[in-house]
């Protein structure tokens, strides 16, 4: 992949499993498209890519998949060109064949993450804090009146809480505006946050909040099977 870029794994809370990893990509959105990039994508992805009209769009989406390619394959030992994609009816794509391998991404302006999770379904996501936001008029149609209660003072207020909300409903895989109502994500102690939602179904996930660079907000979340509870549990033993 093209050198002016960079990734980096990074270091997750503490109550986070193993099996989860995170990555972020630094962009160079002034470096020009790498055709190496460009020929690890399907000829659906390139197209896609393609079809932003400005060159930062284009090489944001080109690096984040060509990368997530190399990625996965070097965890499945597979060739990253050869990787097959689906998607869920709400657009979350996920992995054809027999793999375990969970995955996520999120760009936003001059950075990307990059979710994996052996355990069950990821959401990951990223904001650039220091874009203007009216996060008072916004907060009503977005939070639930639980988390109205919990007052918004500034712009990065907003984008801290929405970044955690937005990787909650990746992670169950649902349309995020369809849903936004149903669940409420509140910030509890250290990194971690309390998912609370009538629907029982979605109490079996877990947030977080991650280091993120300068003046940019991100959250991870995972949706986790029994085999997932057991370990937390047992973490929470040792500690």
């Amino acid at each position: 992949m093209c050198i002016v870029h960079s990734i980096e794994s990074l270091s997750l809370p503490t109550s986070v499993p193993n099996g989860i990893e995170v990555w972020l990509i630094r962009f160079n959105l002034q470096a020009p498209i790498s055709r190496e990039d460009l020929l690890l994508l399907s000829e659906q992805e390139r197209a896609q890519a393609l079809r932003f009209h400005r060159h930062a769009d284009q090489l944001r989406s080109i690096v984040t998949r060509a990368t997530l390619r190399s990625i996965l394959g070097k965890k499945l030992m597979r060739s990253p060109g050869k990787l097959r994609f689906s998607a869920n009816p709400y657009g979350k794509p996920y992995l054809l064949g027999d793999t375990n391998l969970e995955f996520n991404v999120s760009h936003a302006g001059r950075f990307a993450l990059i979710a994996l999770s052996v355990h069950g379904q990821i959401g990951v996501d990223i904001e650039d804090c220091s874009r203007p936001v009216d996060f008072e008029s916004l907060s009503q149609y977005v939070f639930t009146s639980t988390e109205q209660r919990l007052r918004l003072s500034t712009n990065e207020d907003f984008i801290r809480r929405w970044v955690a909300k937005e990787a909650v409903m990746k992670a169950l895989g649902v349309g995020i505006t369809e849903h936004l109502k149903d669940v409420s994500v509140i910030l509890g102690r250290a990194d971690e946050y309390n998912v609370e939602s009538e629907n029982r179904e979605w109490l079996d996930v877990k947030a977080w909040s991650l280091a993120a660079p300068v003046d940019y907000a991100a959250a991870l979340a995972a949706r986790h099977p029994r085999a997932f509870r057991d370990e937390m549990e047992q973490q929470q033993v040792l500690k």
